[in-house]
């Protein structure tokens, strides 16, 4: 008995090519499966197929024509076991398809690489011309049976792009159709409509086309993108459907790419895709692994278990092509991939992430892991898949159109959600949310089976989950395919609180300045106490200002000897590590051990940053410079002070990766509340250089960018500070009455 596990009896499908999969209870292990097509008044539509069975389980593509088509299946072990299904096919001609097209330059010689393993019966059997377009064609089949199956594995529907096809057209996929078939073969009593395949002349020669300096693969070349140049201006030269108002989407192979054995090296191929919403989406392919791909059905389980050597004739892309069926895997794959881009898709997971190399087998025949839960990388990645979903070439019946905002994250505040609440992260999706990760992990309770427009994401129980101050990457996807991705403690570190783990307590927090987009600046913090080697807490001795004709940053130094830069770390080429921050106006204001830091001022007016900075103790002492000039505006300079009931506990704030500040902010903590000592544990309120390591190591862990810098050990000073080994002139107790008026 035949069970069917990805189709049912009855269903009604919208493109030509579909993948079916299944068993037959109490089979013997090997053997093949029979594949019968016929309309319901009997007559045949498509060629008998055999496909492979292992263990009992098989896969099998599917040609089928408009209207009814009832698929028998047999067993290769007795006709007694069968079973028919019946599947509609009603093509959507009203969307827009997928375009073949192959360039050709102007003297080509019309062949494509093939090792003599590939020749049979002539050497062209496998690399003219002919061959290429069939074999194209019965790929860009295969590529939309895998793209229907993904879509409809993930919930979203069986659905797929259609190709570009034109009735009439002699039919390739099957070799029934061949003029070379076997004598006595019948030629299809039906109309066909295989996918067409628009033959694009450059105006360039083979030779302008191999050169090694478009060569993308060449290290030294110097117009390694430009072949994608060359095929857009070919089809747009070539007019419809190729029009930027038509808004084509386009697979392109480069019939003319070939390996030089000589110089090692692959020409005349490029694997690149762009998508342009708004004109023309190309992704672009070599021919160089084509002579691997089947030219029709019958041929596809050999194509991909095939394990002869290609031998040293031909390219081994990537050193991935050793077999046959890896350099069918390869091409086919790579150039899926290709297309992916074209139709918008990153390199995100799965197929956009070379996914097809090892396991583009596993999508069309069953293998030795088929009674096992199969599972394999040779997937669309699911926010490609809802993106793919928004555009016009994969609507079907019913959709209905999606809400077009951005997925959103809201700032829930402590308390917000009722009592005991301790705040945390909302994501917002008006057209609904098809997925949430959390460092790529999907969360539960949101589904494209059953999107949900919020989520929330409690601070308590992230904390739990994650570690603070190791980047804590949240992706929300949308159902129309947008997403929009945040680090979730830098998120919540921008809030005007901190939480501290396992109290009750909330720290405040203020700034001045502007916040750059992510990637572009380092955020930090720098308490005035700090955790010495001996696990006791350290007092901050004094503070480093400094200021040149803007603000460079401030340097924390604590009486153990230690100092931590309110900026960035960086290595200056010697054996210490230190903050290599300049200042003309620089100097260090001490502060005895009861010293309170009650006022900050900043100059906001800088164009590359903050032009100035300058502090006040509870004292009357104060330091720094704001840079004023008399065209500064008084609304430039902000002052920042702690809350009643609060004090400055520290500083925290952001450096642009140029080394200059561009936001400076206190962090403040209730008076009367004795604050426990994991406050200064917390890394996000922490700049040593274990912290910086980490987050430095986290992020190339997201691929995040970051500027590199090399950091071991924290900075050790020479001096012994006890308060009297500096000059006096590093002192100022001048109090600055005009920024005091500001306030």
């Amino acid at each position: 008995m035949f069970v069917f596990t990805n189709i049912e009896d009855g269903e009604e499908v919208y493109q030509r090519c579909v993948l079916v999969s299944g068993m037959i209870v109490a089979c013997p292990d090997e053997g093949f499966v029979q594949v019968t097509t016929r309309s319901d008044s009997d007559t045949t539509l498509f060629p008998d197929q055999r496909w492979p069975l292992v263990k009992g389980h098989f896969k099998a593509l599917l040609m089928l024509t408009p209207g009814t088509n009832r698929i028998t299946l047999r067993s290769s072990h007795g006709a007694a076991v069968a079973s028919t299904i019946s599947l509609r096919y009603v093509p959507l001609l009203q969307t827009p398809p997928l375009h073949l097209a192959v360039l050709v330059a102007n003297d080509s010689p019309l062949l494509i690489d093939c090792p003599p393993c590939k020749y049979g019966g002539l050497s062209t059997t496998h690399s003219s011309l002919d061959a290429a377009l069939a074999k194209f064609r019965l790929t860009a089949y295969m590529w939309q049976a895998l793209t229907a199956e993904e879509f409809r594995s993930q919930g979203l529907g069986r659905r797929s792009f259609r190709l570009e096809e034109e009735y009439g057209l002699p039919d390739t996929l099957s070799s029934t159709f061949s003029p070379t078939a076997t004598s006595g073969a019948a030629a299809p009593p039906f109309s066909l409509s295989p996918a067409k395949i628009h033959l694009i002349h450059a105006p360039h020669t083979v030779a302008y086309l191999r050169d090694a300096q478009r060569a993308q693969q060449n290290p030294n070349g110097c117009r390694r993108d430009e072949l994608h140049t060359i095929f857009s201006t070919a089809l747009r030269a070539h007019g419809a459907p190729f029009t930027t108002a038509a808004r084509p989407v386009v697979a392109g192979l480069l019939l003319d790419a070939a390996y030089a054995p000589d110089q090692s090296m692959l020409l005349g191929h490029a694997a690149l895709g762009a998508h342009d919403p708004a004109g023309l989406s190309l992704g672009i392919f070599g021919s160089h692994l084509t002579y691997a791909w089947p030219r029709f059905l019958e041929e596809v389980p050999l194509c991909l278990s095939d394990a002869t050597p290609p031998g040293d004739t031909v390219c081994n892309d990537n050193g991935e092509c050793t077999t046959c069926w890896r350099a069918c895997a390869v091409g086919q794959g790579a150039f899926l991939h290709e297309v992916g881009h074209a139709f918008g898709a990153p390199h995100s997971s799965g197929i956009m992430m070379r996914g097809y190399s090892p396991d583009w087998v596993k999508v069309f025949l069953p293998t030795e892991e088929a009674g096992r839960g199969e599972e394999h990388d040779c997937h669309w990645d699911l926010s490609d898949l809802l993106r793919f979903k928004a555009l016009g070439q994969f609507k079907v019946p019913g959709d209905r159109e999606v809400d077009g905002a951005m997925p959103a994250f809201e700032i829930i505040e402590e308390g917000e959600e009722g009592e005991g609440d301790a705040g945390g992260v909302k994501v917002l999706c008006e057209g609904g949310l098809g997925m949430v990760l959390l460092n790529g992990t999907a969360e539960d309770g949101v589904s494209v089976r059953a999107p949900v427009k919020e989520v929330k994401l409690g601070l308590k129980a992230l904390e739990e989950r994650f570690q603070r101050g190791r980047p804590l990457e949240l992706v929300a996807v949308g159902m129309n395919g947008k997403q929009r991705k945040t680090d979730v403690w830098k998120l919540l570190s921008s809030k005007a609180w901190v939480h501290v783990p396992g109290t009750k307590i909330r720290l405040l927090k203020k700034c001045a300045g502007e916040e750059k987009p992510d990637g572009e600046e380092y955020t930090w913090a720098v308490m005035l106490k700090k955790r010495g080697r001996d696990g006791k807490l350290v007092t901050a001795s004094k503070i480093d200002v400094r200021v040149g004709c803007g603000f460079d940053g401030a340097v924390v130094h604590y009486r153990d000897g230690k100092t931590v830069p309110c900026g960035l770390w960086q290595h200056r080429g010697h054996d210490d590590e230190t903050h290599g921050m300049g200042g003309h106006q620089a100097k260090k204001i001490y502060l005895r051990k009861d010293s309170e830091v009650v006022r900050v001022a900043v100059n906001t007016a800088g164009g590359w940053g903050l032009a100035g900075m300058r502090l006040w103790l509870a004292d009357g002492r104060a330091m720094g410079a704001l840079n004023k000039s008399s065209s500064s505006d008084k609304e430039d300079i902000k002052i920042l002070t702690a809350e009643p009931g609060h004090g400055i506990i520290g500083f925290y704030g952001a450096t642009g990766l140029g080394g200059m500040c561009h936001r400076f902010g206190i962090v403040t903590a209730p008076k009367d509340v004795d604050l426990p000592g994991s406050v200064y544990d917390m890394e996000e309120l922490r700049n040593d250089v274990e912290v910086h390591r980490k987050r430095k190591n986290g992020s190339k862990d997201q691929g995040r960018k970051r500027q590199k810098m090399e950091l071991e050990s924290e900075t050790e000073e020479d001096e012994s500070d006890s308060g009297s080994g500096d000059d006096d002139d590093d002192y100022d107790s001048e109090v600055d009455d005009e920024a005091m008026m500001d306030e």
